[in-house]
């Protein structure tokens, strides 16, 4: 039995080629622009992605099973405390790197809305 069902399936293929998308265009502008952080700015977007996915499957998971849903609280505390380690580790004191990780992760929501504004009338009932 599948966690996720088609539908989740299709949001999640979807936001990941935008974010795709946004991501080459993100790292060609930081590259260009900001070099020193380019990478960083990646980094961001893939720790959204990354949270999206992790939130769609504990989600589903917990929707799908009965007497369970405190997990979803403690999932999500789990999922921000592992992406703010990650963000510590990466940016240490350097707050131009905070910002720059700031943009990638704000860039996943970018790809969400794409999704939203693409997807067909007739898809959304």
């Amino acid at each position: 039995m599948s966690v996720l069902d088609s539908e989740v399936k299709f949001v999640l293929k979807r936001v990941f080629f935008f974010d795709i998308i946004i991501a080459v265009v993100a790292f060609i502008i930081s590259y260009v622009f900001y070099k020193p952080y380019d990478y960083i700015v990646i980094v961001g977007l893939i720790l959204a992605g990354f949270n999206f996915v992790f939130n769609a499957i504990s989600t589903s998971f917990i929707l799908s099973t009965t007497g369970k849903k405190f997990l979803t609280v403690l999932i999500s505390v789990f999922r921000i405390i592992i992406t703010i380690c990650i963000v510590i580790v990466l940016c240490g004191n350097d707050k131009l790197k905070y910002i720059a990780i700031l943009m990638g992760y704000t860039l996943h929501y970018i790809a969400v809305i794409l999704h939203g504004l693409t997807i067909k009338k007739s898809e959304r009932k």
